[in-house]
C-alpha cells in the first residue's frame, strides 16, 4: 500500500490543472484511488460546473496548478480562437466568391442573370452554414448509423439530455468570452431547442428508431424533446442544418438570430468535440426488439 501511495503525485483536495480533450481546465481534486494495472487516477470536479460533469482521470491528465502549467493552459486556449477565426475566414471567402461568379453571370440575358444572381445568391446563403464536422465526431456518426442497422439503440430518456448541453455550453462560453456574449449565447439557445424539438421526429430520427420516438412522447408527454434526447441527435441536427433552414417555411426566428446560430454552429461543434466522452454514449446501447 505505501508503494501505491508513492505513486500519486497530487493530493485529495489540491486545486489542479486537468486536460479534458485538448483544453486544460481548473479543477479540485475529490478522491484518488491506484488502480492495479493501469496506476493513480483522481475523481476531480471542474471548478465552476455542476457535479454531473465530475469523473475519473488517470494521472498522465493532470498538472500541477503552477505559472508554467497556467502559461500552456492560456497557449491552447490561444490556438483554439485562432483555429475559429480560420474557420470563418473560409466561409467569408467562398461567399466572396460565389458574388464573384454572380457579377459574371450578370453578363447574360435579362432572364437569365436574374435566374443566375437568384443562384448565386442561394450558394452565398448555403456559404454561411457549412459547418466543419470534428472527425472524431464523423467516426461516431458512422458508429451510430451502425448500431441502429444492429437494432443497437441508444437508451432513453438521456443525461445530458440537449438541454442541458447547450445551457452548459453557454456557461463554458461566456466564461472564456466574458459577459458580451451572453446575449449571443441566449439567442443560440433559442435556436438549437427551436429546431431540434421541431424536426426531431421527422428529420432526424432512422426509420427503426420511430416506435422508439413513439414510446417516448407518450410516456413524458410533459416534456420536449430536447429534455428527453441527448448528443448523439443533437449532432445529427448540425449535420442537416442546412437543408432545415430553407425548407421549413414559418421560421418564427428572426434573421439576426438565424445568423448568430450559424456563426456559432462551428464552435457548438468543437464543444461537444471536446467533452466527447461526457456526453456521448460509447458502450450500453439498448437492443431494441423486432416489431
Amino acid at each position: 500500500m505505501e508503494h501505491e501511495n508513492d505513486v500519486f503525485l497530487h493530493q485529495i483536495d489540491e486545486k489542479i490543472l486537468c486536460y479534458h480533450g485538448p483544453i486544460i481546465y481548473e479543477a479540485k481534486i475529490i478522491k484518488a484511488q491506484y488502480l492495479k494495472e493501469k496506476g493513480p487516477y483522481y475523481y476531480v470536479h471542474y471548478i465552476g460546473w455542476k457535479q454531473t460533469w465530475d469523473e475519473w482521470v488517470p494521472q498522465c491528465r493532470v498538472l500541477k496548478c503552477n505559472e508554467e502549467n497556467l502559461k500552456i493552459q492560456q497557449q491552447i486556449m490561444n490556438s483554439l480562437e485562432k483555429k475559429n477565426k480560420t474557420v470563418d475566414k473560409t466561409a467569408e471567402t467562398a461567399a466572396a466568391a460565389a458574388k464573384k461568379k454572380a457579377s459574371v453571370l450578370e453578363k447574360g440575358k435579362k432572364r437569365k442573370r436574374e435566374i443566375s444572381v437568384k443562384k448565386t445568391d442561394d450558394i452565398v446563403k448555403k456559404s454561411k452554414i457549412i459547418i466543419d464536422l470534428p472527425d472524431a465526431l464523423r467516426t461516431f456518426m458512422i458508429h451510430d448509423c451502425n448500431n441502429i442497422k444492429s437494432r443497437m439503440f441508444v437508451p432513453l430518456p438521456r443525461k445530458p439530455t440537449v438541454s442541458d448541453i447547450i445551457s452548459d455550453y453557454r456557461v463554458w462560453r461566456c466564461e472564456k468570452l466574458g459577459n458580451k456574449d451572453s446575449c449571443n449565447a441566449e439567442e443560440i439557445i433559442i435556436g438549437v431547442h427551436f429546431y431540434f424539438n421541431r424536426c426531431l421526429g421527422t428529420r432526424l430520427l432512422y426509420q427503426l428508431e420511430r416506435h422508439q420516438y413513439k414510446e417516448m412522447r407518450e410516456k413524458f408527454k410533459h416534456l420536449d424533446n430536447s429534455q428527453i434526447y441527448g448528443a448523439e441527435h443533437l449532432l445529427r441536427l448540425f449535420v442537416a442544418f442546412p437543408k432545415l433552414v430553407s425548407s421549413i417555411k414559418d421560421i418564427t426566428l428572426s434573421q439576426e438570430t438565424l445568423n448568430v446560430l450559424k456563426e456559432h454552429l462551428n464552435d457548438l461543434l468543437l464543444y461537444l468535440e471536446f467533452f466527447f466522452r461526457l456526453l456521448f454514449v460509447l458502450s450500453m446501447f439498448m437492443k431494441c426488439p423486432d416489431y
